[in-house]
């Protein structure tokens, strides 16, 4: 959190508020909104008073009509005051307005935007709180120029391509370690350079709503929507919660017995399509697999294991992996 009149920058909500009590007694309003040439400016709202009275209140709106009522202060109630109310509360990330509950300040800056949404696009609807933003939007998703990379500005002509760009360039990379600056595809992949290269110990994760502790950040995550949120998904036929509606509609098949992905070679049907996907390699010419033993070779994983287990039980699947130059391939798969 960064005061906007002297730009110090402070983790915890309550130092922040101290601060504000103690260094800014005196200050020049216009000094906020001078780093904000559009958009809103987003306040804690946690412990809102009258500087001239003391008196507590819950909304920006209810201090307005006290400073006007009470003291005779002459501005307009109805015009925008142009700031995001947060609050902090117990350190817990819960919006001010419809009081959702997130995971931390940066979901929760994200989704307060959804409350001040002014600017829509006319090719597909979605909406932001800024014309700067509708403008970015517009430049890198419906511009004549083709697909652009927002780091580096370079158009493509076409959506593989630029996902394609986005893997082989380094310096487009969005994961930037804070120690050293490299670059990082993934937030996975950063985080391990954190603790192996510059010894950064491993996160926990703890939830401020129940207390318990996840070393995975994902973990952590579905944990929080499923539990604490009204976001999940629900099965209707078993009650249980899910974090993202295509989980749900895997978990739906267990009860539907529904096969609605066939092979178009065989005809056999598959209830998702990861499992089509993994039959597909029957009918491939391609063997991914190889005894090194014998030098069979297997299009599925599967199988591979089936002829190990009979034909070579002295030696461990592990062992074979080893020996195996499609180790890689296995790894992956």
């Amino acid at each position: 959190m960064v005061c906007v009149y002297c730009a110090e920058g402070y983790e915890v909500p309550t130092m922040f508020r101290r601060h504000m009590e103690t260094e800014h007694q005196l200050f020049n309003p216009r000094m906020a909104f001078a780093h904000l040439p559009e958009g809103y400016i987003k306040v804690d709202c946690t412990d809102i008073r009258c500087r001239i009275c003391s008196e507590h209140f819950v909304t920006l709106e209810e201090i307005g009509s006290h400073l006007q009522s009470v003291h005779y202060k002459h501005f307009d109630l109805n015009t925008e005051i142009g700031a995001q109310p947060f609050k902090f509360e117990n350190d817990r990330f819960k919006c001010s307005i419809c009081n959702k509950k997130t995971l931390g300040l940066r979901q929760l800056s994200r989704h307060m935007h959804t409350h001040f949404l002014k600017y829509t696009c006319d090719s597909c609807g979605k909406s932001y709180a800024t014309n700067t933003a509708l403008r970015a939007h517009t430049r890198y998703t419906h511009s004549r120029e083709g697909h652009i990379c927002r780091k580096c500005k370079t158009s493509f002509s076409s959506a593989e391509a630029l996902r394609a760009h986005r893997l082989e360039s380094r310096r487009c990379w969005q994961y930037l370690c804070n120690v050293c600056g490299e670059r990082f595809v993934n937030w996975e992949l950063k985080e391990n350079h954190r603790r192996e290269i510059h010894g950064v110990e491993k996160r926990a994760y703890n939830c401020l709503e129940c207390g318990e502790s996840f070393a995975c950040r994902k973990k952590f995550q579905t944990h929080f929507k499923v539990s604490h949120t009204d976001d999940s998904y629900m099965c209707p036929f078993c009650g249980v919660k899910f974090p993202t509606r295509r989980i749900l509609e895997d978990h739906r098949v267990v009860h539907t017995k529904e096969k609605l992905f066939p092979c178009m070679v065989c005809l056999k049907a598959f209830s998702r399509k990861k499992n089509l996907v993994q039959h597909m390699w029957m009918h491939s010419e391609y063997k991914r697999f190889e005894c090194k033993m014998c030098n069979k070779q297997f299009n599925q994983r599967v199988s591979w294991k089936s002829h190990m287990k009979s034909y070579h039980p002295d030696l461990s699947v592990s062992e074979q992996q080893g020996k195996n130059n499609n180790t890689k391939l296995l790894n992956t798969e």
